[in-house]
């Protein structure tokens, strides 16, 4: 039987194994479970190097603990908080324990079952695992195990040079990273600010802080994560405009919203875990609901289309209702949020939440004269100059036409882009331009969404058309078949709310864009997106609850056929039929044995006699077709044979062919 070689190699890997064990409990502040490692390594190395040399003898290599201990650690995987920014150390300890868990089933089974190379394998691995962010003075501990293993699992009669030659190796490649990190740290400043606006620009949707600063919106056009996908609607046909907030004030460049809420929605009832809040009581029950999912931080906004009439979200109490229709709230739903809004053709918001306020008529004083100079240039007509008879004309509506004139100056003398030539700097000679971005983007005649919409609400404001500014997405990405649509970040947009003709309307007086904003999703793109989609919607309908529903569904179903007669009859026949088809097998069954036996001693002479006619045939002597036994046996007794080996063939098959004629039917 093979055996174990016990050297000093073997008691090197021993080492290495507890060197692997220590430094990874260590390193994660679980020095138990690393000490306990350590010691079962010790344990089975003194087993398998003494008393159980021999392999045979050691427990077989199961797969089922390799396997079972994939369910717990994978559910703690799936529980562990994720971090802001860095790696979560969990995440790299729950693989190196587990590695170290499979070296130790192979090393107990190694040579019955288990194989050397898988545990040199996870050995390595988890005490590279072991070596994240180590504490001061334990690296050396971590070099000396890597050693140890070179050694134990080298060719034996390795020369001392090829160590010498590795062991150099090892601390070149060391050096270069010590170098790296002097690099990194001298740096650091430069490219922590380049990481961290990265950062910022990856991981939160940008024009949306509750104080809106106008260009802010670029970065979502220019990055390169203008295609990353922002919100998932899960409605086949969404609405074209998503709204996020409306503002009432604008300063030097930036929105502000209203601070007072015109109401606050209290939960109405729960829709499993979720808080239903309806603009008015009892109209979501008959409203349709669509589910939204956020990628990114929102600010706390409630994503909508216009006339939701209610919202259902998790972990919240209330949710604050603005003027304009802006909802906040979901600042306690953490870093991603989802939610549901409520539409509905028959319900309606409260006319108390649509009418306009004295902030949507509001005007700077110092930018008076810039908005009269635009009012002019457009040629919209004050409301202040209409006299009885044009206000009380029905056939004609001032309003909308100063919509379409709006329209009509930015067609013609505006262009879109993505920057505002002279942004930051004066225009010489001319006395009313001023720093302020509204007024560089009106002589510039060029921008983006946010300044022509700017621009709008405050020129309608000062004829005297209340409006507002309002942020949002636009223009859906919508896929022939997918459940639901997307916003990217280049579908970011402003536009205009206007109080028209005794209503809200949405005014939208950016120009189109001659260009694209970047490049079009490729085909797997668009794949590799829906599957993301739908694997976000199964999970949301495991964690958040909606599957009770089925359960308690199907627990409704199940109890009414419990509470039958008919399930139980039913049963009853199933048990006789199952009955009776086992007790007509075991006859012919019977049957069967009777005609043909099947017994072991029928089986073994059937053997011998076709062992001895193979050897008989080797001679040249064949059974006929329809000749017995017995006269096959008289027939080779007259067969005389000069050969000596041949014919004590010969006499060795006649022989077992006579007992065969005579016991093959004894019992």
């Amino acid at each position: 039987m093979k055996k174990e070689i016990v050297d000093i190699r073997y008691v090197a890997k021993i080492l290495f194994l507890v060197i692997a064990s220590v430094n990874l409990g260590h390193t994660f502040d679980v020095t138990w479970l690393g000490l306990l490692f350590a010691t079962y390594f010790a344990v089975i190395g003194y087993l398998n190097g003494t008393r159980r040399r021999e392999f045979s003898a050691r427990p077989k290599y199961n797969k089922i603990p390799a396997y079972g201990a994939i369910v717990p650690l994978a559910l703690y995987w799936v529980v562990t908080p994720g971090v802001e920014n860095g790696v979560n150390p969990v995440m790299v300890f729950l693989p190196g324990l587990y590695l170290l868990f499979l070296a130790a089933l192979q090393e107990r089974s190694r040579g019955n079952g288990g194989f050397e190379a898988f545990v040199a394998f996870d050995g390595v691995a988890a005490l590279l695992f072991s070596m994240f962010a180590v504490p001061k003075g334990w690296s050396p501990v971590g070099f000396a195990g890597l050693l140890l293993a070179l050694f134990a699992y080298s060719r034996r009669g390795t020369a001392w040079y090829k160590y010498l030659l590795f062991v150099l190796l090892i601390i070149l490649l060391s050096g270069i990273s010590y170098g790296g990190w002097l690099y990194w740290r001298a740096h650091r400043g430069e490219y922590g600010a380049r990481m961290a606006d990265d950062y910022y620009q990856r991981e939160r949707v940008l024009g949306f802080d509750p104080v809106n600063a106008l260009g802010s919106f670029g970065s979502n056009y220019q990055s390169k994560y203008n295609n990353q996908v922002v919100l998932r609607v899960w409605d086949s046909i969404p609405s074209k405009y998503l709204k996020a907030a409306s503002y009432e004030k604008y300063v030097a460049g930036i929105w502000k919203p209203p601070v007072k809420p015109l109401k606050t929605l209290i939960p109405s009832y729960y829709q499993v875990d979720y808080a239903v809040l309806e603009t008015s009581d009892s109209v979501t029950y008959k409203a349709r609901q669509v589910w939204i999912q956020s990628t990114l931080k929102t600010f706390g906004f409630v994503f909508a289309p216009y006339g939701s009439v209610g919202f259902a979200a998790k972990d919240l109490d209330s949710l604050q209702y603005f003027a304009g229709g802006t909802i906040k709230g979901l600042d306690g739903n953490g870093k991603r949020s989802d939610w549901y809004y409520f539409t509905c053709d028959f319900c309606s918001v409260p006319k108390s939440l649509l009418a306009y306020t004295e902030g949507d008529l509001l005007v700077g004083k110092s930018y008076e004269p810039l908005l009269d100079t635009i009012v002019t240039a457009m040629g919209l007509v004050r409301r202040d100059s209409l006299d009885s008879t044009q206000i009380l004309d029905s056939t004609r509506s001032f309003d909308s036409e100063n919509l379409q004139r709006i329209l009509s100056y930015f067609k013609e003398n505006f262009t879109y882009s993505l920057k505002v030539p002279g942004l930051g700097r004066k225009f010489g000679g001319k006395s009313n331009v001023s720093r302020d971005p509204l007024s560089v983007f009106w002589h510039a005649k060029q921008g983006y969404c946010e300044y022509y919409a700017t621009l709008s609400v405050l020129a309608l404001r000062r004829v005297g058309i209340p409006a507002r500014y309002a942020t949002g997405f636009a223009n859906p990405e919508v896929v022939e078949g997918r459940p639901y649509a997307i916003f990217r970040r280049k579908h970011s947009h402003s536009w205009v709310e206007a109080f028209v003709d005794g209503h809200w309307v949405i005014f939208d007086p950016t120009p189109p864009m001659l260009t694209s904003l970047g490049n079009e999703p490729n085909l797997f793109a668009v794949k590799w997106e829906g599957l993301q989609g739908r694997f976000a919607r199964a999970m949301h309908f495991l964690k958040e609850g909606e599957w009770r529903r089925t359960v308690d569904s199907w627990q409704n179903y199940t109890q009414k056929i419990t509470d039958g007669v008919a399930i139980y009859v039913a049963l009853v026949i199933a048990i006789l039929a199952f009955v009776g088809l086992k007790i007509r097998r075991y006859i012919k069954g019977r049957r069967r044995n009777i005609i043909t036996p099947k017994n072991a001693a029928a089986i073994e002479w059937a053997r011998r006699l076709t062992k001895a006619e193979l050897t008989l045939a080797t001679l040249g002597f064949h059974r006929e077709d329809g000749e017995t036994v017995g006269a096959f046996v008289k027939r080779l007794l007259k067969v005389n044979v000069v050969d000596s080996t041949s014919k004590e063939k010969l006499q060795q098959s006649i022989s077992v062919l006579q007992d065969y004629e005579e016991q093959r039917w004894m019992k």
